[in-house]
């Protein structure tokens, strides 16, 4: 996929997609090899990765030399960067105060 700018990704879902091509045909070899546990942000505009041992500090990085970058986050070996759970008997009134 050729993308030009930030502006070709409206969709969270399509930088997820691309980010996750991007790693499988550039980066996960090496990485899975020599990065393991790490996180990387990857710019999906210049397919170029910021590896952090967090995922903030993957983020700040990326932020910091690519400004104007679209990133997708990944845990190096891992099927998910994060891992979300819920509770149906969970008390979520704190979402809805002011």
């Amino acid at each position: 996929m050729a993308v030009k700018d930030r502006y070709s990704f409206t969709d969270p879902k399509a930088v997820a997609e691309h980010g996750e091509e991007i790693y499988r045909r550039k980066y996960r070899e090496e990485y899975e090899r020599v990065h393991q546990g790490k996180f990387v942000a990857i710019d999906v505009i210049t397919e170029e990765t910021y590896l952090g041992e967090s995922p903030s500090e993957a983020l700040s990085l990326a932020a910091a030399r690519a400004p104007d970058g679209v990133f997708h986050l990944i845990k190096v070996g891992s099927s998910g960067a994060f891992r979300i759970g819920y509770s149906s008997n969970a008390n979520v009134d704190w979402l809805f105060r002011k």
